[in-house]
Parts: structure tokens; C-alpha cells; sequence
């Protein structure tokens, strides 16, 4: 009985460390370039970059959700994840219109989105203002 029970738990434990193909695809990111944008005037507003990996891993967090219908609504801003230099993923994302708040980017070569949880919105928003924290 002990040894089924030892097995079971390595599974669900071997099970829980799987990485999605969201974190798969980011995780390489050392560092993440966000423009905010005024989708009235076509500007970008604000530009926030990060090195830190609290922050980056934050942010993959919050796109790794459930995913949502292809929004056809704009944009209020883009973020660039850069690995070395190179840029490794691109980012659009709408965060002040509750009907449509959403990450979209590919993955795996097919355009996917994210819904964009009240967590998320805070934070970007925190940024936008200049607060490196909420």
C-alpha cells in the first residue's frame, strides 16, 4: 500500500512541474520592453523596460491563462521579450476595455489569446503610472 501511494504522489508530482507551452515559449526571456500606447492617436505614451526576472516571470504568469476568443477591439499597448538581445516573443494587449481585455501572440505559429485577469490590469496599469510596484 505504501509503495502505491509513494507511486501515485511521484506522478501527480512529475505531472505539476510540466511547463505549459505559454511558459515554455517565454521562459527564455531575460528581459521584457512594454510600450503603452494612446489608441486614439496612434502614440506610444510609455515605455517601461525589466531585466528582473521576478517581474518577467510575473508577467508570463498572468498571460498563461485561460485562453479567449480572437478580440477585434485594438490595442492598448505591446510588449517585446528579448533573450540576449534577441527578441523572442511579441505581445499585444488590450487592458481598458472590461469587454475585451486580453494578451494576443503567437504560439507555435498560431495567433493566440489569453484572458486578462483584474491582477494583470493592475499591474500594467501600476507601470503605465511610473509605480514599480501595486
Amino acid at each position: 500500500m505504501k509503495s502505491y501511494l509513494f507511486i501515485v504522489a511521484a506522478v501527480i508530482l512529475l505531472c505539476s512541474c510540466k511547463q505549459s507551452a505559454i511558459k515554455q515559449s517565454f521562459s527564455p526571456a531575460d528581459s521584457v520592453v512594454i510600450h503603452f500606447k494612446d489608441e486614439q492617436a496612434g502614440l506610444i505614451t510609455k515605455t517601461v523596460q525589466t531585466a528582473e526576472s521576478k517581474a518577467i516571470n510575473r508577467i508570463i504568469e498572468f498571460m498563461d491563462a485561460k485562453e479567449t476568443e480572437q478580440f477585434k477591439c485594438g490595442y492598448d499597448g505591446k510588449m517585446f521579450f528579448y533573450n540576449k538581445g534577441q527578441q523572442v516573443q511579441e505581445v499585444d494587449f488590450k487592458m481598458k476595455d472590461p469587454a475585451c481585455n486580453h494578451f494576443a501572440f503567437f504560439l507555435n505559429g498560431k495567433m493566440t489569446s489569453t484572458k486578462m485577469s483584474h491582477e494583470a490590469i493592475d499591474f500594467l496599469d501600476a507601470l503605465e503610472k511610473g509605480m514599480p510596484y501595486y
